[in-house]
């Protein structure tokens, strides 16, 4: 005879629903950012060498850029540069040496006084050519300074090195996971900043260069990273909206502030380092950039923008 066991069948199915159900949490529970960064490889050299000379361009061409406009400036409104104060013993001891040597000039005009008429002259010439080589000396001499130009033969060899390196970076991206439009947006954006280069066009030189450069964050995001990728796209925004401003093009800076908000609050999440100090200080530059861009002050723009970038350099 068969003995029954009321209750053990209801507590046995308990059991099986509930171990089914911690299961599938685990399955369904997302990866951390930091877990899911950890299983990533490192980027390849010649992603990361890309990176780093479209930066190096970049940075090339927006100095020269500042040391024309500040020579620009300079020349219509020049520095006014006071001569250097002396000591007192030594202004003295000048005034002494001046007085001396009025006194040996009047007793040389009166000796040739005394010789003549004809010497009287001379000596008077003698002295006016003096004190116009005197006031000569005495004028700071105006030489034209060069126009600052980019170094062509430079960039040249650096947009000949990334194609180099992309042809090496492109099979990896592609078994690596890039999407095909990604990988399609930067080979004809690398040709159109080469050409640029050749063509010796500044303005569109840097304008491909910063385009260029937005597409490192996306393949950035396939590796394991030390700095989360969106530091670069945050870096790329700033000098966007900067090259959008110096064209008067102060509508398009709009969409490009609100990618950046976005970009910062992921790259807090990805962050292996929380330093709450850089992160508030980051959080400022950002809020004053912003404010100077739809103020429309393009000069503040640029020194709000490298406050902000060298701040984002230091995340980790």
């Amino acid at each position: 005879m068969t003995r029954k066991y009321p209750g053990k069948k209801p507590v046995f199915l308990i059991c099986i629903i509930f171990a089914l159900f911690i299961t599938g949490c685990n399955m369904l529970r997302p990866t951390a950012p930091k877990e899911e960064s950890e299983k990533k490889k490192n980027p390849p050299k010649a992603l990361t060498q890309m990176e780093k000379e479209t930066d190096g361009i970049i940075q090339d061409l927006e100095e020269v850029q500042e040391k024309r406009a500040k020579q620009l400036r300079e020349i219509e409104n020049p520095s006014k540069e006071r001569p250097p104060e002396q000591p007192q013993g030594q202004q003295q001891k000048q005034q002494q040496d001046q007085s001396q040597q009025q006194q040996g000039q009047e007793g040389q005009e009166k000796q040739q006084e005394e010789q003549g008429g004809q010497q009287q002259d001379q000596g008077q010439q003698q002295g006016r050519q003096q004190e116009g080589q005197q006031k000569q000396a005495q004028q700071p001499q105006q030489t034209p300074q060069p126009i600052p130009e980019p170094d062509w033969n430079k960039l040249e060899s650096i947009a000949k090195t990334l194609n180099e390196q992309w042809n090496n970076f492109e099979p990896a991206a592609k078994s690596d996971g890039a999407m095909n439009e990604t990988i399609k947006g930067f080979e004809e954006q690398l040709i159109a900043l080469t050409e640029q280069i050749m063509a010796r066009n500044e303005e569109k030189t840097l304008m491909a260069a910063i385009s260029l450069y937005s597409y490192f964050p996306d393949f950035l995001k396939l590796y394991a990273h030390n700095q989360p990728p969106e530091i670069k796209e945050l870096r790329g925004l700033t000098r966007q909206i900067i090259m959008y401003g110096q064209q008067d093009k102060w509508q398009e800076t709009r969409p490009l502030l609100d990618k950046m908000k976005k970009a910062w609050q992921e790259a807090k999440t990805k962050m292996k380092k929380n330093d709450k100090m850089l992160n508030s200080k980051i959080d400022a530059a950002l809020s004053d950039f912003q404010f100077v861009v739809t103020e429309k002050k393009i000069n503040m723009a640029k020194i709000k923008g490298s406050i902000l970038i060298k701040n984002l350099d230091q995340v980790e």
